[in-house]
């Protein structure tokens, strides 16, 4: 199978295409974008990232500037360095203990106007000298940064097992505003510094570092030698800047490895694709073959055809819209003949009663003249027994006559209440001779749209079949319920029943079980059902009895009128 004439075919190629093609595309375009990565990282967005940082460095410092000149400002500060080991008390121990808390400070450190420590204010983070430990802490040897009235004093890296720091200093002032009494610092954790580095894209490629007097480290506060190119930032402090160490081969191989990425998803998009569609292929193949298959035992006549529907997508849709249509094909065919069947019964029927009436009214004028001037009683009594006959031939006739020229419908309303009155006043009389139970049950306040004549016909015929298949003691109900915009007149007895091989035949013309009658109640009965746009159903089960179901058009709200005050019969 070529691909011209295979619709999986050309949808594979047009998916591998529309999938491969972009691929290719992207892949010839990522060389050149790979060698101008580097240089559009090493341009306005690196420099960017180092301003960014060091305006948060510069931030970081001047917040905690701040604090310490806040701090040394406040009153009765200078007294507290004074004690010296002595006891801290009142508003100033407290707000030390509050500000030396901070998750950035190891605690708050006082010295002498020499620089000697002379006590500290331990913090929620304090840890080693000078707080816990016997070693001493020693700040003469490191470099300091003057800020204005405030000193920066290191970096110390971590070593020994304590943490890296630095100290933001400033003056105590005596009474004579001039004259230094000692100092007061806060004691800050490093790492809290060289976390405002963050972080950058491309992780390992781009390493973000801070440079201070001491030497450089990295994000998390530990010493760092860098060995690939450095790009240096804004100096946010005399000798303190952030930087970039850049590893030219780290992003290379970073690109690389998405390169390579790329074409292995490409292959495994494209194997995948191929493999689907040569998957789907197979399935369609049959399940099309199917249809055809489906098709061609259609035109040739197997209308009793169906095809198995599998699954619930747009094939397994086609699959029950074709069964539909084959149901309603043989349904449609199926009435068609039974129409032109009907047509010709109709018409043979007509021609028939149109010759018999006309002599059955003249030998029945004859046999009641004779009757009339009979003597003799067992001749009167063979009149008047022909006379019978010829009156049930006159039905015969009256019934042939109906069945094959039945008047169009005039549809109109027709109130349940008094369809029910009317049937009720001719079945009674009859029921109660032959000892049966007749009922009416339901809403009588429904009414049908449909032609009044022939909805008294067509259950005037039900009723009288059911009571004539109803052994005496039995029951006849006449019930009738809505069924969404139609009205459902149902005929139940507790007769004899249909055994189910007749069940599909009663309703056929001239076909009776019974041993008097032609067998066209059903059929004028469901033909007037239809004319009047409604279906009539059959439901049997031998010694239990019948149920016949007439659906008619439910009548407009706008055109019922109002019930009039009659007693319903009996339910």
């Amino acid at each position: 199978m070529i691909a011209s004439k295979s619709i999986v075919r050309r949808y594979l190629l047009l998916s591998v295409l529309a999938f491969t093609l972009p691929a290719l595309a992207i892949g010839l375009l990522y060389d050149r974008f790979t060698s101008n990565a580097l240089e559009q990282l090493l341009g306005e967005k690196i420099q960017a990232h180092l301003t960014a940082t060091g305006n948060r460095l510069n931030a970081y410092v001047e917040a905690r500037r701040y604090q310490v000149e806040t701090l040394a400002n406040y009153p009765g500060i200078a007294g507290f360095s004074a004690a010296g080991g002595g006891a801290a008390g009142g508003d100033v121990a407290a707000l030390l203990q509050i500000e030396s808390d901070l998750p950035d400070l190891y605690g708050i450190l006082f010295f002498d106007a020499d620089g000697r420590l002379l006590r500290a204010v331990p913090g929620q983070a304090a840890a080693g000298p000078p707080y816990w430990s016997d070693r001493r802490f020693k700040t003469a040897e490191l470099p300091i940064t003057s800020l204005g009235d405030t000193e920066i004093i290191g970096p110390m890296a971590a070593a020994d097992g304590d943490s890296g720091w630095l100290l933001v200093r400033t003056a105590l002032h005596a009474r004579q505003a001039d004259q230094i009494s000692g100092y007061i610092a806060l004691h800050v954790r490093l790492a809290s510094l060289t976390e405002q580095l963050g972080a950058i894209a491309a992780a390992g490629a781009l390493q973000p570092l801070l440079r201070t007097p001491t030497g450089d480290f990295n994000a998390v506060g530990q010493p760092f030698g860098a060995h690939g190119k450095l790009i240096a930032g804004p100096e946010f402090m005399p000798g303190w800047r952030p930087l970039l160490e850049v590893e030219s081969t780290g992003l290379l191989k970073a690109f690389a490895l998405e390169r390579r990425a790329l074409l292995a998803a490409v292959l495994v998009g494209s194997a995948l694709i191929v493999g689907l569609f040569y998957q789907l292929s197979r399935q369609l193949r049959r399940r099309i073959g199917l249809l055809v298959s489906g098709a061609e035992a259609i035109s040739s006549g197997q209308l009793d055809h169906r095809i198995a529907e599998q699954g619930s997508d747009e094939i397994a849709s086609v699959s029950h819209a074709f069964n539909t249509m084959s149901g309603k094909l043989q349904e449609y065919l199926a009435r068609a003949v039974r129409m032109e069947r009907l047509a010709v019964l109709g018409e043979f029927a007509s021609g028939i009663a149109h010759e018999i009436r006309n002599p059955l009214a003249a030998l029945k004028t004859s046999v009641q003249a004779l009757a009339r001037r009979e003597q003799d009683p067992r001749r009167t009594q063979l009149l008047a027994e022909m006379e019978g006959e010829i009156d049930r031939l006159a039905r015969v006739v009256s019934d042939l006559v109906d069945f094959g020229r039945p008047h169009e419908p005039a549809p109109g309303v027709v109130p349940v209440r008094e369809l029910f009155r009317r049937i009720s006043a001719i079945i009674e009389p009859d029921a109660q001779a032959r000892g049966l139970h007749f009922g009416c049950q339901g809403n009588p306040d429904l009414a049908l749209w449909a032609d009044p004549d022939h909805v008294h016909q067509i259950v005037l015929n039900l009723v009288l079949n059911a009571v004539q298949a109803t052994p005496p003691e039995g029951a006849v109900m006449l019930r009738a319920t809505a069924a969404d915009a139609q009205v459902a007149i149902e005929v139940s007895d507790t007769g004899c029943g249909i055994p189910a091989p007749l069940l599909k035949r009663v309703s056929d013309p001239f076909f009776t079980t019974k041993t008097k009658g032609v067998g066209l109640g059903l059929s004028i009965s469901r033909q007037l059902c239809e004319l009047n746009g409604g279906q009539m159903t059959l439901d049997s089960a031998p010694g239990q009895g019948t149920v016949v179901r007439v659906l008619l058009p439910l009548a407009p709200v706008a055109s019922i009128a109002p019930p009039r005050h009659a007693d319903h019969p009996d339910h």
